[in-house]
């Protein structure tokens, strides 16, 4: 059968199966790569319905290397996980144009199961998990297909073969449950992976950026994706208190605000525990950079992580995976009480030539308020009381981007208000850095966490104050004061874009307690919860080694209960007049000369007979297909119709 051209419908559902486990990678590669992939998916489709033979073999390496150059091209290079599995898909799509005889679909079709998992690489959601359910299924029912055909099946079966083929395929999935629940529980987890993965093979993932400039925050108002979740272990601090420190700014060169160069360096200031001190655990999702995200001022953090001079979190590694992580938080700590010159010096340090209507504002004002605090009293009472509006829709800013905001366009989003207030400060003479990060969240009731979304991000300023240290300073509560207290969408009235509608929100946010239990119990399996998990079993103590021995004999005992299901199943019932013109055409045969052996299978036997006797092997063979579906099939009304064909098979020789 092998040497003859597929079938239709095992090419269709293979070529499904591979569509299936190609749509997030082709979601994610250009659109044009993803368009040629699907034309020569359409194109194996058409071939099988109008029975078109294979393209010449030049063509096929053309068009080939041609895919391969035009990904070299587009990725710059053949290196990282994204760029291989594009590289993986094309191999596949261009597989399509020879995939003519049931080994190649039954590669394909195989391959897919690969595909699939290469998806996990990038994401670990619990949507992709239907996407696993179903590509995987969609996978088997191409397998079975591909089976039947060999088995002797035509392409035009009956109408219930579909049906039967997914439901062998829907039960084959579901034994291997077992094996895999088995596996989830057992494998032996590491304390810490047996590799790392490479900083820059991941996509580029929205979220904060190292840097702040006009609108870099406020591109993110419309992107609703979770950012983190923290679980506190008591009640959750007020919402005015929800900042989530993220990286600290302190270089600004007129447009840009930036990390300095000592902002790695870890801190000398120990940060005690106190009555106020708050005890939570963070799940944060991956965004390929370094820092973690804590509420003021971190007491102490994961292991692999560092507190630095600025308190930031930072962990040794860009966070490429779903991190948990628990931390304890003092928000009564005093940050540096004695500020050193180098500190006070970057910290007040300006650009030359720039912002001059602000630098006189800022000499006007030191005049008249000689204290600090009655100076910064003063200019968050004038962002109150003067005619200064919080949009996204702010224009964009020149040379003097501060001037402009102040006394011209006086509307704009957190860091229009951050880097002003900023520039004042300094100008006051006030050391001054800018933080950004997130404030608020959404409190899950139902579940008990906080959902802080990209849409939370946020950006603030810190000002240094004698016997007080850096203290927090948020512009933004002056000129919109229902942004801290509400969230972020209390700024605009109506819905932000289409989608963005009261129904759908509510129905975001019960799917993310989902997520979060999966985050929680199924990607949070990690070393210690197997641990834990063990010794509820009454297995305290175990070493890696027998954990590994606990699972194989587990594994054992499953799949030997599988398999005695399997041949309880396959048993072959007694069938009487079937087994009697069974052996009877048996024994004509043997009589040309074509004994059956005894380890040979009907299907076997049958292809020996068609290449000895081609004028009757045709026929030989359907009759052993259907032989097979009788005695370990479910189709005993086709026992009369086998037993008068067999009657009347009667071999001779060419």
């Amino acid at each position: 059968m092998n040497s003859h051209q597929a079938p239709l419908r095992p090419v269709a559902w293979t070529i499904a199966a591979f569509i299936i486990a190609a749509l997030p990678h082709l979601a994610a590669m250009p659109a044009w790569l993803a368009a040629g992939i699907v034309a020569a998916c359409g194109w194996r489709l058409a071939a099988a319905w109008r029975h078109w033979s294979p393209p010449p073999a030049i063509l096929r390496l053309a068009l080939t290397g041609l895919a391969i150059t035009l990904i070299v091209l587009a990725f710059g290079g053949l290196w990282g996980r994204r760029t291989a599995t594009a590289l993986l898909c094309v191999m596949l799509a261009a597989k399509m144009m020879e995939m003519f005889t049931l080994r190649d679909l039954r590669l394909v079709a195989s391959v897919s199961f690969f595909l699939i998992a290469t998806q996990f690489l990038f994401s670990e959601r619990l949507l992709y998990l239907g996407y696993l359910a179903v590509g995987s299924l969609v996978a088997t029912i191409a397998l079975v297909r591909i089976q039947n055909v060999e088995a002797g099946e035509t392409d035009s079966a009956a109408p219930g073969a579909e049906v039967q083929a997914i439901g062998s395929a829907a039960t084959l999935l579901l034994m291997s449950v077992p094996v895999a629940l088995t596996l989830f529980f057992l494998f032996p987890r590491l304390a810490q992976p047996l590799w790392g993965l490479p900083d820059q093979v991941m996509d580029g993932r929205s979220g904060l950026s190292d840097d702040m400039s006009p609108g870099s925050i406020s591109n993110l108002f419309l992107d609703d994706s979770p950012a983190f979740r923290v679980e506190f272990d008591g009640p959750p601090p007020p919402v005015d208190q929800r900042y989530w420190r993220g990286p600290v700014l302190w270089d600004f060169d007129g447009t840009t605000w930036t990390r300095p160069f000592f902002s790695d360096t870890p801190s000398r200031q120990f940060v005690p525990e106190g009555d106020a001190s708050l005890t939570y655990t963070v799940q944060l999702e991956p965004h390929e950079r370094r820092w973690l995200f804590t509420l003021d001022y971190p007491v102490r953090g994961p292991e692999q992580a560092l507190i630095t001079v600025d308190h930031q979190l930072l962990s040794r590694h860009p966070v490429t995976a779903l991190t948990r992580y628990e931390l304890v938080s003092n928000p009564e700590f005093i940050d540096m009480p004695d500020l050193p010159e180098g500190a006070r010096a970057a910290a007040l340090r300006l650009p030359e030539g720039r912002n001059p209507r602000s630098l006189a504002l800022a000499e006007e004002l030191r005049a008249r308020h000689p204290d600090h605090r009655d100076l910064i009293a003063a200019v968050l009472s004038w962002f109150r009381t003067e005619e200064y509006f919080y949009t996204l829709s702010a224009s964009p800013l020149g040379r003097h981007g501060a001037d402009e905001f102040l006394f011209d366009l006086r509307a704009g989003y957190c860091e229009y208000y951050a880097s002003a207030f900023a520039i004042l400060m300094r100008a006051a003479g006030i050391p001054t850095r800018v933080v950004t990060g997130y404030q608020g969240g959404l409190w899950q009731a139902g579940s008990d966490y906080l959902l802080v979304r990209q849409s939370d991000a946020h950006a603030w300023t810190e000002v240094w104050l004698e016997g007080s240290g850096w203290t927090r300073v948020d512009p933004t509560a002056a000129v919109s004061p229902d942004r801290i207290e509400q969230g972020a969408r209390s700024v605009i009235d109506g819905p932000r874009h289409r989608l963005d509608l009261d129904w759908l929100q509510t129905l975001r946010n019960r799917y993310d307690r989902l997520q979060h239990m999966w985050n929680r119990w199924v990607l949070g399996f990690d070393h210690d919860r197997q641990r834990q998990f063990l010794q509820k079993l009454g297995l305290p103590d175990l070493s890696t080694e027998r954990i590994a021995a606990l699972m194989l004999l587990v594994l054992t005992l499953v799949t030997g209960l599988v398999s005695l299901f399997l041949l309880r199943r396959a048993r072959p019932r007694s069938t009487g007049a079937v087994d009697r013109a069974w052996h009877a055409m048996l024994r004509r045969l043997q009589r040309r000369g074509l004994r059956k052996r005894l380890e040979e299978t009907p299907l076997e036997f049958a292809a020996r007979v068609e290449a000895a006797l081609p004028a009757h092997g045709g026929a030989f063979r359907r009759l052993a297909a259907t032989y097979c579906r009788i005695h370990y099939g479910d189709q005993a009304e086709h026992e009369a119709d086998f037993i008068d064909q067999a009657k009347g098979f009667t071999p001779r020789r060419a």
